[in-house]
């Protein structure tokens, strides 16, 4: 396997393992903040849940990307290798 799609496979499914724990984790771990700080500091933990929602929505759909990048990138470099060597081969007649 090519450096890059290995590398975008592997970044790839860290995302979505942290993604998927963010997303099964992070509400519980928000309330239990909220419940701590008591309603004086409602204001930096709904930024805080503001923020991390938003990283947790993201991470899933990057790293399903990075996936999907690297099955391409594994799909179309043969051909580009196959197509360097034609010009390679043509170069040297």
């Amino acid at each position: 396997m090519e450096a890059t799609a290995k590398k975008c496979v592997q970044w790839g499914i860290i995302l979505i393992v942290t993604g998927g724990f963010m997303l099964v984790l992070l509400p519980q771990l928000m309330g239990a903040l909220a419940e701590s700080v008591g309603p004086t500091a409602s204001i930096g933990v709904g930024l805080v849940d503001l923020v991390l929602t938003l990283v947790r929505w993201a991470l899933i759909p990057m790293g399903t990307t990075l996936v999907g990048a690297a099955i391409v990138i594994r799909t179309l470099a043969p051909a580009l290798e196959r197509s360097r060597e034609a010009e390679a081969t043509d170069a040297q007649i």
